[in-house]
């Protein structure tokens, strides 16, 4: 069983407001030297900073260690320039391997910064190790590759500029905006021209898709709205860096289709006046009279959480604006009913928690220096304590259903964020002494699950996350008969997780009563064990398991992930010879025998791509000519069970299996572009289907020239 949905959304929204008041840490530069390895606690918000000074043409290679906190590492040149961001697929565990060839000499910065997968997230925090494993001159192969680069680059935009035109041939509005939007991104700093006609074409293709949407007649209405979300979504997101005015009128212009989820009173889609907020903080940039102009508007249609984003950005840029907004906030909080309206409850919280307490670094107003602080207050005393009231109020009336205590409702939410930020708020102590016990325990029971097996399996989690192996098979012995099944196999993962797999493998063995769950848990550990083989670089052991795997579909999907996971440990002769491995075990045919198998050599290519792109070629080449009879296969088969092509084209975004192959291969030849662009080119070219060579011209180009 898992916590209830009010439980979880309290636990996030808690989390929330704990993340308000955290300032980005930023350490200044350490100097990272050959031999001296630096070992550091990393939290969210944080970035810590590295700088190595490198020669002209010299070759550095590094690598951070994660222990227990996911990173990513970012590398920029001495002029500020970013050279590219490294993160592995391996969690919080293993090595980040990160090479750089110098091309001017002078002070590389490092940045370690950790891994936040939403917005949102759970705080993190966990230890790394940095350290740089040589720093040497280049060989002529490096200066090659690098003088490569340049080359892909210069043919990337030139190839780029050729097929934009016919960008607009793709019949498929989701690909052919996408590609549109995109394709404009890469040529803005080029050609501005080419770039805004590319927008323009990509507007007046989401306009016609969207007049296109009925609601009554549509059977698949609900996927044509998504659609329409997200290509609104990126077409905004290209122009507002650019001329947000006129992301913002392209939006108005294209809203209000009927949302399928929204009730018969709903009002402005919540998602649209996220987008219109992220707009307001660009342009508060340089002008946060209007973006107060368009946060204001959005207030009037509707409660959105981007408003503390906008708040606290007109509070760096021009605090005059910051207090008009918040002013504004508050006259419309007050009127609300904050149980029946969680974005409103939510809102009021944030104000509680920043109205009064003085705003990071940043700009009091436009013409105000970088590090002014801006001590204003948003709120007189006599606002905040009027807010104060009513959010205390409003949280101390709400009362559960005795029927079904637990049950989620809006109100049920909303008191859980206002109890929460109440507890966390300072001013509870100044504007409400009597009811700070009160408060304490009503917000308890509201975080607290009624539901006696649902408590059991949360003080079990507790367990897990803070105690050892140990204590949770003693807490796991006490729990209910019907339960312990799902919890010894909870058990037997934490101590794969602490690498002990032969005890994660007894405990199933010994506690799992059910024999189907025990079998597949331990394939789940077997395979647990070969990924963590990968995390700590022992590639032979990882591939000599997967070859004990039982069926070759389970050893090709393993390759798959152990070749993507090689990375640049070891020489490059070394990464051969596991790659070369791999390959042997998955046959001697040049095509695939099924998916998998596909998956599997693909991935494989796509790792020798760096080190031997004439073999990457030889792979992958065959099944160019395999995709190309499937394709013709798939168009006879097309509507007897699937459907695999749209307005006559393979569709690549239905999640059809012929789809996902030609997104692979489209992909796979955009990885090439570097080490081989020419080659790239015409393997693209031996694709039969247009509309897939074309997205294989493109992912080309867009390669070579964002490398």
């Amino acid at each position: 069983m898992q916590p209830s949905k009010s439980i979880r959304l309290s636990f996030v929204l808690l989390t929330c407001f704990v993340l308000i008041g955290a300032v980005r840490a930023q350490t200044e530069a350490s100097s990272l030297k050959l031999g001296e390895p630096i070992e550091r606690t990393i939290a969210t918000g944080q970035t810590h900073s590295f700088g190595i000074s490198l020669e002209r043409n010299q070759y550095l290679k590094l690598v951070v260690d994660q222990r227990g906190v996911d990173v990513l590492v970012r590398v920029f040149a001495p002029d500020g320039k970013s050279l590219g961001e490294f993160d592995s697929p391996n969690g919080d565990t293993g090595p980040e391997n990160v090479s750089v060839m110098a091309r001017d000499s002078g002070v590389y910065r490092i940045d370690v910064v950790p891994f936040e997968a939403e917005k949102g997230a759970n705080p993190v925090a966990g230890k790394y190790e940095i350290k740089i494993l040589e720093v040497r001159p280049a060989t002529k192969q490096e200066l090659k590759a690098e003088h490569n680069k340049d080359s892909a680059k210069e043919k990337g935009l030139a190839l780029l500029v050729e097929i934009a035109d016919s960008l607009s041939q793709i019949r498929q509005p989701q690909i052919r905006v996408r590609d549109q939007v995109a394709a404009a991104r890469l040529l803005w700093s080029y050609d501005e021209k080419t770039a805004r006609k590319l927008l323009q074409d990509a507007m007046a293709g989401v306009k016609e898709y969207i007049g296109k949407a009925d609601p009554g007649s549509d059977q698949n209405y609900y996927q044509v709205y998504q659609t329409s979300l997200q290509l609104r979504t990126d077409v905004v997101q290209a122009l507002v860096a650019h001329d947000p005015e006129t992301a913002l009128s392209f939006l108005l212009s294209t809203a209000g289709l009927a949302d399928p989820n929204a009730g018969p009173n709903s009002g402005r889609s919540n998602q649209d006046l996220q987008i219109e907020l992220s707009i307001a903080n660009q342009i508060a940039l340089t002008d946060p009279k209007r973006a107060l102009q368009i946060a204001e508007e959005t207030l009037k249609k509707g409660y959105s959480n981007g408003l503390m984003e906008t708040l606290a950005q007109l509070r760096r840029m021009d605090s005059e604006s910051a207090v008009k907004l918040a002013e504004d906030m508050v006259s419309r909080l007050q009127a609300e009913d904050l149980l029946k309206n969680p974005e409103a409850a939510n809102l009021t919280g944030y104000l509680l928690q920043v109205a009064q307490a003085p705003a990071p670094n940043g700009r009091g107003s436009r013409n105000a220096g970088p590090d002014i602080r801006v001590d204003t207050p948003l709120l007189s005393d006599q606002e905040y304590r009027d807010l104060f009231q009513k959010a205390l109020s409003t949280a101390l009336s709400y009362r559960p259903s005795k029927t079904n205590p637990n049950e989620y409702t809006p109100e049920r939410n909303s008191a859980q964020n206002l109890m929460n930020a109440l507890k966390s708020t300072p001013g509870i102590s100044t504007y409400a002494p009597d009811s700070v016990s009160l408060v304490a325990r009503r917000s308890d029971e509201l975080n607290t699950n009624p539901s006696p097996q649902q408590r059991i399996w949360q003080k079990f989690q507790e367990t897990m996350n803070t105690g050892t192996i140990n204590d949770a098979l003693e807490a796991v012995g006490h729990a209910p008969a019907q339960m312990r099944d799902n919890l010894y196999q909870q058990v037997a993962v934490k101590a794969a997780d602490q690498g002990d797999f032969n005890l994660g493998s007894q405990i199933l063995t010994d506690h799992v009563s059910n024999q189907i769950q025990r079998q597949q848990s331990l394939r789940y550990l077997e395979q647990r064990a070969i990924q963590y083989s990968v995390s700590k670089g022992k590639i032979d052991d990882a591939l000599r398991s997967a070859g004990n795997l039982r069926t070759s579909r389970e050893r090709a999907m393993m390759i798959a992930q152990i070749v993507g996971q090689i990375g640049s440990n070891g020489t490059s002769q070394d990464i051969i010879n596991f790659l070369e491995q791999a390959r042997g075990m998955l046959g001697d045919a040049a095509k695939a025998e099924n998916q998998e198998q596909m998956n599997a050599l693909i991935a494989v290519a796509t790792a020798y791509a760096r080190h031997d792109s004439k073999r990457a070629f030889d792979i992958v080449e065959p099944l160019i000519d395999q995709f190309n009879e499937m394709s013709n296969a798939a168009q006879a088969l097309n509507g007897f069970g699937q459907e695999y092509f749209q307005d006559g084209e393979l569709s690549m975004s239905n999640g059809n299996n012929v789809g996902q192959i030609a997104n692979q291969l489209v992909n796979t030849l955009g990885s090439f572009a570097v080490a081989d662009f020419d080659r790239a080119k015409i393997a693209a070219g031996n694709i039969q289907r247009p509309e897939v060579r074309l997205s294989a011209y493109f992912s080309i180009a867009q390669r070579a020239i964002n490398q």
